[in-house]
Parts: structure tokens; sequence; C-alpha cells
């Protein structure tokens, strides 16, 4: 009889476990899900770099790639919900909403990417991270001055997921095709010889469309030079203190761009892009660089999948062409050089109140700078073309993975360089992590007519002098939004 209990209590279990699932046999894809277990972690993530799950990009490969590393970690994908706008077309709800919609309902992701650290942590959706950040090895060996833009008040709030390298590209191919006296830029030239060699390095046209430009990119030299002729400012003269729009760097600077936007713009008509009209008649219609018709290109090292991959496409414009990338001149007075290079950086956090903390780090840092990550990328890169190019170098110098990379792009020999050896940055993104920067750099008024962006583009196209907007309080008033916007976010660091 006790035998006979016994086989009816097992008989009946599948049922009362069904009963307590809510759950049948006939609900598709659970089937083939493995049992969920005590110990078994479910995180989510939010990025605005993951395409569709149809397309299958590197993005998704990488988190199906962290679940294979870490049985028993879930990770679940929030989708951005998609809107429909006045002529019909379907796009993804703006980053911000679709945050400020988590945050309203307490639903905020496990790890998302970053659009702006400041604005994230004043709202207070991301947790601080700074413990388990200087514990770890791969963080430690991220470049200082680079690592440093990860903290807010002392804390680090944010993680490095990319840094991107702005200066000017080369093409040696168009250069070589401009002559005997052609020059060839490298990594370190300074910013007199790189003008000289834009002036060398150009061509103009026989037929209509067949000319060489010399250089593009010279329209936000103000920004980039006052800290390679300071090296205590930043960009856009920017550091600890503040905005210094009325130092010398910046005179000096905008005097220089000045050379090609104001009333004699034209002596520079022959090599210098932004100073030319009639363009398409003389290098025919769409992009100049991506057509191999520049010698010299101001962009972002972003670039460098869609350029570099063009010289292996026969129907791309630059096939077979010999490109590389040589970052920001270096600046030299009376024999003393400086050699500063702009990266733009993008970043990653861990939600506010996860559950999981030590596992959404282990995730972001997989996403991010970590070398397992980048290793893996790097694989899948290899493997699977179709997923997508890796579009930013290891943020970790490792010597293993800088090779690995390398293989990839084995003719940029200038940016080895610079991603291998180079080690004093200028932080470009400062919208992301400097209280206050939209206002103090674009949209803050400097009078009743023009934006602090309006007026730096009159001063600088010989509008309007410097000495006067100076006087006229130009300094004065883009310290004043960035100071009313720190001290709004010391209160909310210090609360």
């Amino acid at each position: 009889m006790k035998k006979l209990f016994i086989a009816l209590i097992l008989l009946m279990l599948p049922f009362a476990l069904i009963g307590c699932n809510g759950k049948n046999g006939n609900n598709g894809d659970d089937d083939n899900k493995p049992p969920i277990k005590k110990d078994d972690v479910t995180i989510t993530y939010a990025a605005w770099n993951l395409a569709t799950p149809q397309e299958y990009n590197i993005e998704r490969r990488m988190i199906n790639a962290f679940m294979v590393e870490n049985p028993g970690v879930t990770v679940e994908v929030i989708e951005r919900p998609k809107v429909v706008d006045e002529e019909g077309n379907e796009k993804d709800v703006a980053w911000d909403e679709f945050f400020a919609t988590r945050a309203s309902v307490n639903e905020m992701p496990d790890v998302f990417q970053v659009n702006q650290v400041t604005k994230v942590v004043s709202q207070g959706w991301v947790e601080d991270v700074t413990e388990l950040a200087e514990a770890d090895e791969d963080f430690m060996n991220v470049p200082e001055n680079i690592r440093n833009t990860c903290y807010l008040g002392g804390k680090a709030f944010s993680l490095p997921q990319a840094v991107f390298y702005f200066g000017y590209f080369i093409n040696r191919t168009a250069i070589n095709e401009t002559g005997s006296g052609a020059i060839i830029p490298k990594y370190g030239i300074t910013y007199q010889d790189l003008m000289a060699a834009a002036k060398k390095n150009s061509k103009p046209a026989v037929l209509g469309g067949d000319a060489i430009n010399g250089i593009q990119g010279v329209n936000n030299i103000y920004e980039w030079l006052p800290a390679q002729i300071d090296p205590t400012l930043g960009w856009y003269t920017y550091n600890d203190t503040g905005y210094h729009l009325d130092s010398d760097a910046f005179r000096i600077a905008m005097t220089e761009n000045q050379k090609f936007f104001g009333p004699n713009k034209n002596e520079y008509a022959s090599y210098v892009f932004e100073t030319q009209e009639n363009r398409e008649d003389l290098y025919g219609t769409g992009d100049a660089f991506a057509n191999g018709k520049q010698s010299i290109r101001w962009g972002g090292s972003f670039n460098i999948r869609g350029w570099v991959g063009g010289t292996t496409n026969p129907e791309h414009g630059l096939y077979g062409h010999d490109i590389d990338f040589i970052g920001t001149p270096s600046w030299e007075v009376n024999g003393v050089k400086t050699h500063r290079i702009p990266v733009v950086m993008d970043y990653i956090g861990v939600g506010k109140g996860t559950k999981h903390k030590e596992i959404a780090f282990k995730f972001a840092k997989w996403m991010g700078y970590g070398a397992d990550g980048f290793r893996k990328r790097i694989e899948i890169a290899t493997n699977n073309p179709e997923a997508g190019a890796i579009n930013f170098a290891p943020v970790v110098r490792d010597q293993e993975l800088l090779d690995a990379y390398f293989a990839l792009y084995p003719t940029m020999t200038e940016y080895r360089k610079i991603v291998e050896t180079h080690q004093d940055f200028i932080i470009e993104s400062l919208h992301k992590i400097v209280p206050g920067y939209t206002n103090s750099r674009w949209s803050g008024q400097y009078d009743a007519e023009n934006t602090i962006d309006n007026a730096l583009i009159k001063i600088r196209n010989g509008e309007l002098a410097l000495a006067d907007a100076l006087a006229a309080g130009l300094n004065r008033r883009v310290n004043e939004e960035w100071d009313l916007a720190k001290q709004e976010l010391d209160r909310i660091l210090n609360g």
C-alpha cells in the first residue's frame, strides 16, 4: 500500500508543477529552454548600436557570446520602441525619451549605453561602480586621461565602451598622383608642415572632375589647436577651472583659423577645400575623399570602417587606394613640440538599482573596454564579416589585442603608432562629461541675436573681432553656463 501511494505521488508531480508555472507543453519555444535554476541570473541591456535581431550584427553576437561564456546568465535586450513621424516614416523613440519612460516606471536596464554621463548621474539613472572598476586590472590599464573621464565628483559612474580618435586621414595613392613634389604626412608632423604638405599635395583639374584637393577639415581649428599651443587647456580651451577664450592660445588658434574663412581666404583656394567654389567641377559629385580625389581629410577613426573598407570594394571610389590616419598634427614653437590628439568617448553604465551589480559590471566591461571581450569581438568580425567590421581600436593596451586588431588593417602603420604608443589626449566629447557644455559651446545666448556658436562662427569668419566679443563678455557668458550647471551637479553628488 505504501509503495502504491508513493507511485501515485510521483505520477501526479509533473502536473502539479505545470499548474504552479501556469504553462503547459504547447508553449512553443519554452519547450526548448533549459530549466531555470535557482542561481540563474537575468540582466537587461539597452543600446543604440544593436540594429535589428534579423540583422544580427556584431553587437548582438557579442551579447550571445557573453551568455555562452557565462552559463546561467541571460542578457535580455530592451528594444527601443518605434514611432511614426508626420511623413509616415518609422524611427526609434529618442534615446532620452526612452530612458525617461523606463525611469518613470522604475524599470531601468541593468546595463546601457550612456549618451551623456552628467545627465544620467543627475537623474539618478546610473550606479557608482568605483570599487569594482578600481579593482579591475583592465580598467586600470586604460590610458590615464581617458580613464579619468569616467569620474564625476571622484566616483566612477561610467565605463569606457569605445575610444575614437579625431584628426586627419591621408590617401597616399591620391598624394602620389599629384606629382614629384608630393609629401606624405606622418604621425607627429607639425601643423605648419602639414599645411605645407597640403599645398604640395593638390592638383588642378585637367578635365572636369579630375582635380585632387590638398586638405579638407580646417573649419574647427579653434577647438583643438589651443590645447596644442597651451597643454594646460583642453578641447575648446576647457580645463578644471572653466573655459579660457581670453587666453593667448585661443587667440593664436582663432587667428590661424580666420585665414581660411576671412576676407583673404582666396589665397588658399588652390588647395584648401573650404575656400573653394564650384567643387563639383573640380572633384565630381559626392564626397571628394571617398571618391579618391583628396589627399588629406579631417575625420574620426570611426570612418575607418567605411573608408578603409572601401579600398577592397571594386564598387567604391577608394578601391585600391592606400589610406591611413595620422591624428592631429603637433605644434612647434622655438624648438618645443607639443603633440596631443583628440578622442571621442562612448560610455556604458550600470543601471541604478540593479540586483546583479557585479554581473552587470562584468557584462559592461565585456561590451566595452575589456580585453576578453575585445578578443571575442575580433574573432566574430574575422569569422563573420557579414556582421560588420570593428569600428574602434582596443581601449586596453594589450599587445596580443593590438596585433590581432591591426592584422585587420595592415596598411595603417601611422594609425597603429597612435593606438599603440600615444599618451597625451584631448577629450573632445565634453558634452557627455562636462556640465553645461551644450550651452557653453553652442546654444547659450551671446547676445539678443546670437547664440554662442553663432558668435564663434562670426569671429572665425572675420565678421566679429575676438577682442570686441571678449569685451562684450563672451568668456564670462560661457563660464556662467558651465558654473550654473556645475553647481547643480555638485549639489546632487553631495546631496
